[in-house]
Parts: structure tokens; C-alpha cells; sequence
């Protein structure tokens, strides 16, 4: 993983803090910071927003929350979780995101980042303490679910692109810390005082301990011993079932034995040693680095290790120490950093516990939720089961942090937290003026969303008056009987209403059949609008009584509008049908019948419209017989409903008046191109069901041409459509788009245009027999022809299309059998088309523009359809010459190569080699990647002792026609007993550079 080079200053003027980039550019001022919030009582969606805003005090004590984003999204004010403040992702920040929860979580990085003091305001944008307060300050007071660290990371020195690229978490901690200490060392703290080097302020002495180095003789007992600090242990995880286990290993010495003895200043002489780490002293916060990330010999690949390794919540580190000393080594688990994913790449998260409210907690980037022991238990990682191979990724802990628990609560479970009260007056005065500032526009822009929100515009009409009025969902019918009648009343002018407030009420209005709606009982009046369902744009119209009576009661009658089709499949002007909302739907037909002049109930076919899919396209659905005697209440038909009716059996197969609405819904416009014209200024509408010959056919009259004299395309540079018969759709036609008209004779469904090239060798080649070769030419190619070809052509076919083209190009060849068709790999040849095998069986990756590549051969060719043609070089690994370390490159033809094993080429390679002494016994083999023959030093690292029962087609071979196969006489030494003078020291294999080793001798 990696991670940028150690810290420098990097500060502003009076700022001494360190930057994390070596280089810091400033190109133009940042910009200003995001705004943040304060402590929100909870809204419900049944109560009023409250006004105005809390005091800093206020928000301080409730839960932490975060900064609010520049862009003001639709979760943004959303209630934050009760557990604590996410921190949004920059990108691939979520392993900086669980060290900052981790620290934030932690009582003495909090107490430690807020007691520090910037020497002057201009000192802000690029101080990293600086940008952690506000950071650990919105996060204790904010507002919102997550807060950004732009702020943050631009302090270190990080630009915009710096935020993808993933780090590892102890790099990102070592480099943090010293940063900080950098900065701590040269500033005062919150009571004024300068500090005097790291003594009294570091973040290092929270979590760096020291270890002993040593090298112990068993003879004398002297040896060498040095201490080293250290931030975090690292500890073995393969192999081990537990930390504690993980702890001894750390701790168990190597002896250094037979060659690997300890030369003893003492004795005079290599003795028998130990050698080993113990750790000396521990610091209040312990981090213990589990080495999940190993190194796997086997595969030369970095791998991660997932095996269960168990950790305790509380640790006694005592048995581990060098010597017990004083103090106190009960330790309690305060962090645990996770990994999800594989060797190369994955999501880092953290379960913490929050000291100051003794809660567990995941916080995973924006998202911060409360966990269990069983949570963490899972995070040991998996059981290995026997037979079963380890899983490629997962998500288990791999680094603790364990917090040392204060001496006088040694029984107690958790650590005492009255020393971390933790307030406002801890921060240092320009932030806290910040946040308060923040808060206040926050509540501001807060109630305006909430305002906007849940505000609903009601039309109110009353006669010839109408009126619209604004209020909140959460009040009731009766404020917005108020309102209307407020409005309606100032409308008039000098003019009083004419009725009292008590005389009137609001009633649904149906804004399409123009009539009353929905009554609303007198317990409605109560009822919150947003309870009644009540949303923006709803029309309503002002009902009223004479004093002492009673509102319009509502009719039992409603109107039903049916609609027909006329001769031409068009629909005629609605007719009204009065009828009781009770009847029937027998009655409805009966009255349908009658209005529209049919045969009779029996049939009188009934249809309404249905949304159909979530293109909201409209659908005619049938009320079949046995709805007869359902009421009309009951099937929803309400005032206003409309239906189709017309003439036919019910629930037969042929209905115009779905097939009008299937035209309806499936009919696009689609613009098009005239011939030799660039705009797309002509239209059309067809049905997209229909296949794509019919909207050519629709378009040559337009053209004035023969469908055979014109092409579509999806665009001008696209290919045309070959296959007529698919449907508009299946081509990808919609509504609104274009298609390109181009002239030319098209081409049908199976036929694609190639372009041939004649292989040209510098000398000819003879035909390979089985076990035969012949040497490789040059690949020359020269183009030949395009030509119109078809998926179905065989091998033999296309050789006969072919041969007047290659004769016409200057070749004596006579015998189409004497042509190889092959298909072009970038450079290089690949499959050979069969002779009674079709190109699309053969060759299925030729596509309409492929190149397929023309040899010409001196006798005819009959390649079988399981016989495969490679190419084969022998590696000469003890050539004087890098030129000739690769030599005799042939074609050989391996007969059943489907079941040939690869001991069945070693006598074939035998025989290429032309060596009587290179025995199919001695002949080793590999499959080399075709770059790999530009530098033949290669070829040292592929493997040769390979498995020669395996055919050539099976794993990890995978031959096919043009691969290469590299073959060496195994008794041949495995490297160049003299190396090749004419190459630089920069080149293949040497690569030096400053600092390497070049070993000399006498060549006599």
C-alpha cells in the first residue's frame, strides 16, 4: 500500500504544523470551510418545526452529529443517529475515517487536540491541529449524520485526487502522529504556556511504547541491546489461534545456530545465540497490529490471511513485559479496525467503544450504529475447514487498540470517565464562536426546508371565485377551513362574506368531471391535512348553509362518461350515463347499450383504462361477465370514471378498442435522414412491435427509391441493420431517437464485410506434415481485398471465393486447397478456418470490418477439424549471444490436439530440434507470452518442469491455433556462461542503478 514520505513543515506564516505531502502547493486559496450545525430536537412528521435555535450549551449535551455539506441535499436534514456523527468518504478515505473515529472516541486525543493553540489566526487553513478541532468539533456538536474532511486533508497537503488513492491505517497513524508532535513542540497549549519539546504535550505519548532489540550469547550471556520506540506491535497472525498466543510468539527468541551463529566480541568467537524483541515499558494506548497481509512464496503474489484469531476485551499485558515493573498493565479493548476485502484492495471500518457514553459502536464512513459482543466476536475471522481452500476475500479485525485502564478501578470492568468531562469551555474560543455562528445559519436554513417541505397550496373555490392558500400539512382541516375562508372574505373587498365562519366547509372538488367530491366527516375537522392525505395542488371547493340548516347532502347518483369508436377505429365525443353508485355492472351495460345504440346487454363489451408497466403507457382491460353483479362501488367506478364501450362478444379475442390503445401505446416517432442529406429533419410514426423492413418501407416512399437501393443505420457511423425481422425495439429504436439512411445495396442477416491480406513470406514455405516443420516467415502483410463474405461459408467455400483474388495479385497458385484462411490477432495470426467447417462455427469472433489474413502454401492443405497448428522456438538459455538464446522457429502441426498430452510433443519437438543428442527425454517445455520473445531473459522465470500428462488444451495451457510453444534440451546449463557485452548496464537482465552489486573473477 504505501504512503507518502514523512512529514516537513508546511504551515502558514506563524504556524509551525506540518504538512503530509513533502511538496505543498498554494495555487489559490481554498475554499471557505463547510458550515455546521448544532443539537436538533427530533421533528416528527406530526408536529410543528420548532423556531429559532438552541445554545451551543444546549447542543453539547446531547449526542455528537457533524458538518453540513455545501450542497444541501435531500437527507440533509435527516436525524442524525443517536450513537454518534458519521464522516463522509472522500473517495477511498474510509482508513482515514476509522483512525479520526478512533481518536475522536478516545477521551485523551480529544482532551489532547482541544487544549492545543494556534499562535495566530492566519495560521488555520494548513495546521492539522487546527482543521482537528473543528473537525472533532462539529463532530461532538454537529448537527447532521457526517461531516466532510475536505478541511482536514487539505491540511495535509493532500489535492483533489489524493482522496482515491487507498493507504494503510499504520502508515496514515506513524505519519499523523509525528505531524502533530512536529506542531505541538513549537506552539503553546490552552493555559498559555510555551511547551518545552513533547514532554508535556504528544500524541506520541499516548501510544508509543519502548521495546528491547537484543542478541543475548548462550556461552557468556553478553551480546548487544538497543531500544527502540514503537507506536504499534505487530504480530503474527498465521499460524496463531489467539493475540495471547500471537503476544508469546513476539516474544520467543530466535537462536542463531550451525551458519547462522553470533560472532561474540566476548568470547572471540561465533557462538550459539539468541536473538529477540521484549517489549520494556507500554503506553496508555496499546496498538496491536494483526499481520494479516503476508507474502505468498507459492505464487509470488501478496495474499490475506482470513484464519480466526480471537482477541479479548480485556487484556492483561503483565506475562509479556521484559521485567514486571510498576504500574498498571490491565489493558481494555477500545478499538477495532476492520478490513473487508482481499490482498489487493478493499473498505475499512471500526468498531469503537465510546468511553464517555459506554457504547459500542460501527462506524462505517457516514454511518454510525450501536453493535454487540457477537459483532465483534465475528470479526476473528473464519475457521479453517479441512479440504477447503481459504476464501479469496473477507472481513475480519486487523489492528486493536486496547486502552490501559486507571490503576484504582483494576476490579472494575470499564475505566472511569469523570476525568473526561468534556465541554465547550475545552475548545478554544474562535472555534466555539465558529460553531455557534454555524449552528445559528444552520437552524435558519433548516426551518426553511422544513417550511418549504410541508407546506401544501390548496385551490379553494366558491362560485366564481377561487382562491389559493398556503399551510403546513401538519394543521388541521379546520385551520384550513380558517384559511380559505379568510382568503375568500378579504377577496371581496368592502363586501362581507355572506356566510358566517361556522356555515361553511371544504369538500373534495373533481377537477375533471367538474363536479363534488370527497365529504369530510365533522371528526375530520381534527384531522391533520397530511393525515388526510391531503398534497399540493388538490382542488377543493367552499361549500355553504343558511343559518339553523344543513350542507348539500351528497347524491346517490353519479355520471359515468362511455366512449365508442366510429368505423375508422377513432373514438366519438362521451356520452353521460347517470346512474346510481350502487347498481350493478350488469346495469351499466344495459344503459351503455342503450346510449350508444348496441345490439344489446350480451354485447356490449366494457372497458376502462389501466397504467401498465412503469413507462405509465395506458391499457384497455376488459369487466368480463362474472363482474355482473358486482356494484360499481365496489369495482371503484366513481363520478367522473370513464369507459369504452363497444359492440362484440364479451371477453373475445379481437377488441379495436385494445388494439387502438396498443397502437396508442406502442407507437413512436423516429426521425431519419434523405439520401445524401446530413439532417435529421424528417419523422415518422410506427408501431414498435413491427419488424424493422416496415419502417423501411414506410421511409422509401419518402425517398423516392426501391427498399434494395438503401440501408439503415442506428447512426452514421454504426453499422447498418442486417436483420430485417427483428422488431423496432429488439434494434433499439425509441421514442424520439434517429436512424441514419445511407445509399447502398444491404446486406442480410448472416453476411459481414472482411478484408483479406496475403501473407507475403521473404522465402516460401513448405507445408507442415504431422511432426514435420517448416521455418516461420516474416509476417509481411499486404491488403488484398474487402469482400461481402457469410457466416455460413465453409472453409473450402471461401478458399474457392478467394483464389481469383490471390492469382490476381500475382500468385501461380492454382489449387485452392493451397490457401490457409486465417483469422488476425493485433499482429499476428490466429485460427485456421477449417475445410468443412462454417467461418461462424469456426472462427465466431469474425465480425462485420475483422481482417482475416491469406497463406499461400506450396502444396495442398487439409488441416483436421481437432488437429492444431502452433509455433515452436528453442530457448538456448547458454548462448554466447542474447541474439541467439532463441533459435529454429517453426510451424508444427499437433495431430488430435484435443487428447494430446503434452508428452506426446516431446518426441515432436525431438525432431524439430535436429539435434540426434536432444532426446524426447531431455526436451523441456512452456507456453511464453509473445512479448516475452523480445527480451529472452524471460524465459528464465516461466516454469519448464511442467506436467506432461496434461493436454495442450486443458489448464494452464489453453493452446488454439498460432500460440507458441518454447522448448530447451534440459541438460543445457540454465544461464549464459558469458554474458552478452553489447548491452547497457540499464537493459534486460542487468537494470541497475546506483547502489548495486557487480560481482567480478579472472576469466583464466
Amino acid at each position: 500500500m504505501g504512503y507518502p514520505p514523512d512529514p516537513i513543515g508546511g504551515g502558514e506564516e506563524g504556524c509551525t504544523s506540518c504538512s503530509l505531502r513533502v511538496s505543498l502547493t498554494m495555487s489559490a486559496p481554498p475554499p471557505p470551510p463547510p458550515l455546521l450545525g448544532k443539537k436538533l430536537p427530533p421533528v416528527s412528521k406530526n408536529k410543528k418545526a420548532p423556531a429559532g435555535g438552541a445554545s451551543l450549551q444546549q447542543a453539547i449535551s446531547g449526542s455528537s452529529s457533524g458538518t453540513l455539506p455545501t450542497v444541501r441535499a435531500a437527507n440533509f436534514f435527516q436525524e442524525k443517529s443517536a450513537y454518534g456523527t458519521g464522516l463522509s468518504n472522500q473517495g477511498a478515505t474510509c482508513y482515514m475515517n476509522s483512525l479520526l473515529q478512533t481518536l475522536y472516541l478516545t477521551p485523551e486525543c480529544r482532551q489532547l487536540i482541544y487544549a492545543w493553540r494556534r499562535p495566530s489566526e492566519s495560521a488555520g487553513t494548513f495546521s492539522i491541529p487546527f482543521q482537528l478541532q473543528r473537525l472533532f468539533a462539529r463532530m461532538q456538536f454537529g448537527l447532521v449524520p457526517s461531516v466532510e474532511t475536505k478541511d482536514l486533508t487539505r491540511s495535509f497537503g493532500w489535492e483533489e485526487g489524493d482522496s482515491f488513492d487507498q493507504h494503510d491505517v499504520q502508515e496514515l497513524m506513524k505519519v499523523l502522529f509525528d505531524a502533530l508532535d512536529s506542531t505541538f513542540a513549537n506552539t503553546k497549549g490552552k493555559d498559555g504556556d510555551k511547551q518545552q519539546g513533547q514532554d508535556t504535550m504528544s500524541i506520541n505519548n499516548l501510544f508509543q511504547g519502548h521495546l528491547e532489540d537484543y542478541i543475548t550469547c548462550q556461552t557468556c550471556g553478553q551480546g548487544s541491546r538497543r531500544v527502540d520506540a514503537f507506536t504499534d506491535v505487530p504480530l503474527v497472525v498465521r499460524g496463531m489461534s489467539s493475540v495471547q498466543d500471537a503476544l508469546v510468539m513476539f516474544n520467543t527468541p530466535e537462536i542463531l545456530d550451525g551458519d547462522n551463529k553470533y560472532s561474540c566480541s566476548t568470547c572471540g568467537s561465533k557462538q550459539d545465540a539468541q536473538k529477540g524483541l521484549r517489549l520494556v515499558d507500554l503506553p496508555p494506548l496499546l496498538t496491536l497490529q494483526l499481520k494479516r497481509f503476508d507474502y505468498d512464496p507459492a505464487t509470488w503474489r501478496r495474499v490475506k490471511l482470513n484464519t480466526r484469531m480471537t482477541f479479548p476485551m480485556e487484556l492483561g499485558m503483565a506475562p509479556y513485559l521484559a521485567t514486571h515493573t510498576e504500574g498498571a498493565h490491565m489493558y481494555d479493548l477500545l478499538s477495532v479496525l476492520i478490513h473487508s476485502g482481499g490482498a489487493m484492495g478493499g473498505h475499512y471500518f471500526a468498531y469503537v467503544h465510546d468511553v464517555l457514553n459506554n457504547q459500542w459502536v460501527k462506524v462505517n464512513d457516514s454511518q454510525v450504529t450501536a453493535i454487540t459482543p457477537k459483532d465483534i466476536e465475528a470479526m476473528y475471522g473464519e475457521e479453517e475447514a479441512p479440504g477447503k481452500s481459504a476464501p479469496l476475500s473477507s472481513t475480519n479485525a486487523y489492528m486493536l487498540v486496547y486502552r490501559r485502564r486507571d490503576p484504582s478501578t483494576t476490579t472494575e470492568p470499564k475505566p472511569t470517565t469523570a476525568t473526561f468531562q468534556i465541554g465547550s469551555e475545552d475548545i478554544p474560543h474562535d472555534v466555539r464562536d465558529e460553531v455557534t455562528k454555524e449552528n445559528e445559519d444552520f437552524m435558519k436554513e433548516r426551518d426553511e426546508y422544513i417550511k418549504r417541505r410541508d407546506n401544501l397550496s390548496l385551490k379553494v373555490l366558491y362560485g366564481s371565485d377561487s382562491t389559493v392558500i398556503n399551510i403546513n400539512k401538519f394543521q388541521t382541516l379546520s385551520d384550513a377551513v380558517d384559511n380559505a375562508y379568510a382568503s375568500l372574505s378579504s377577496s371581496g373587498g368592502d363586501q362581507p362574506f355572506p356566510h358566517a365562519r361556522e356555515n361553511v366547509r371544504l369538500r373534495g372538488w373533481n377537477s375533471f368531471t367538474q363536479s363534488p367530491g370527497d365529504i369530510y366527516a365533522e371528526e375530520d375537522a381534527k384531522k391533520t391535512l397530511d393525515a388526510l392525505h391531503f398534497h399540493s395542488n388538490k382542488q377543493l371547493i367552499l361549500e355553504t348553509r343558511e343559518p339553523g340548516g344543513e350542507f348539500p347532502r351528497p347524491s346517490t347518483k353519479i355520471i359515468i362518461r362511455a366512449v365508442g369508436l366510429d368505423q375508422s377505429n377513432e373514438f366519438l365525443a362521451p356520452m353521460d350515463i347517470i346512474i346510481e353508485k350502487t347498481a350493478p355492472l350488469s346495469q351499466l351495460r344495459t344503459k351503455a347499450s342503450e346510449s350508444m345504440r348496441l345490439s344489446g346487454p350480451d354485447t356490449c363489451r366494457l372497458f376502462r383504462l389501466i397504467l401498465k408497466g412503469g413507462d405509465g403507457a395506458r391499457e384497455a382491460e376488459e369487466m368480463d361477465a362474472t363482474k355482473n353483479d358486482t356494484t360499481l362501488e365496489q369495482l371503484n367506478i366513481a363520478e367522473g370514471t370513464v369507459i369504452y364501450a363497444e359492440e362484440g362478444d364479451i371477453c373475445s379475442a379481437e377488441s379495436g378498442i385494445q388494439q387502438r390503445f396498443d397502437s396508442e401505446r406502442f407507437m413512436i416517432e423516429i426521425g431519419y435522414n434523405r439520401l445524401d442529406e446530413k439532417a435529421y429533419d424528417h419523422f415518422i410514426s410506427v408501431d414498435r412491435r413491427k419488424p424493422l423492413r416496415t419502417l423501411k418501407a414506410r421511409i422509401a416512399p419518402v425517398l423516392e427509391c426501391p427498399v434494395d437501393t438503401f440501408k439503415l443505420c442506428k447512426n452514421a457511423l454504426s453499422k447498418e441493420f442486417k436483420d430485417e425481422d427483428i422488431t423496432i425495439q429488439e434494434a433499439g429504436l425509441f421514442d424520439g431517437c434517429t436512424v441514419h439512411v445511407a445509399k447502398g445495396s444491404p446486406m442480410q442477416k448472416g453476411q459481414l464485410k472482411a478484408s483479406f491480406l496475403i501473407h507475403v513470406p521473404t522465402v516460401e514455405p513448405s507445408l507442415p506434415t504431422q511432426g514435420e516443420v517448416t521455418t516461420i516467415p516474416p509476417p509481411t502483410l499486404k491488403p488484398l481485398q474487402s469482400l461481402i463474405i457469410s457466416e455460413s461459408q465453409t472453409g473450402a467455400e471461401l478458399r474457392a471465393l478467394l483464389l481469383p483474388y490471390v492469382k490476381e495479385s500475382g500468385s501461380s497458385v492454382s489449387d485452392p486447397a493451397c490457401l490457409r484462411v486465417r483469422e488476425k490477432l493485433g499482429s499476428r495470426m490466429g485460427k485456421i478456418l477449417r475445410t468443412n467447417k462454417s467461418l461462424k462455427q469456426n472462427l465466431p469472433n469474425v465480425k462485420d470490418g475483422s481482417e482475416l489474413i491469406i497463406q499461400v502454401l506450396d502444396a495442398p492443405e487439409d488441416l483436421q477439424n481437432d488437429d492444431m497448428l502452433l509455433e515452436v522456438v528453442r530457448f538456448r538459455p547458454s548462448a554466447l549471444r542474447v541474439a541467439d538464446m532463441l533459435s529454429e522457429k517453426a510451424e508444427l502441426v499437433v495431430p488430435n490436439a484435443s487428447t494430446a498430452p503434452i508428452s506426446g510433443l516431446l518426441p515432436l519437438l525431438s525432431q524439430v530440434s535436429r539435434n540426434p543428442q536432444i532426446g524426447p527425454s531431455l526436451v523441456q517445455v512452456t507456453k511464453p507470452m509473445r512479448f516475452m520473445l523480445a527480451d529472452p531473459f524471460c524465459l528464465f522465470s516461466l516454469n519448464w518442469e511442467v506436467d506432461t500428462d496434461r493436454t495442450i488444451t486443458q489448464s494452464p495451457w489453453y493452446m488454439t491455433d498460432g500460440d507458441i510453444i518454447a522448448y530447451k534440451d534440459g541438460a543445457e546449463p540454465d544461464w549464459p556462461a558469458i554474458v552478452d557485452t553489447d548491452r547497457t548496464i540499464t537493459q534486460s537482465p542487468w537494470y541497475m542503478t546506483d547502489g548495486d552489486i557487480i560481482a567480478y573473477k579472472d576469466g583464466a
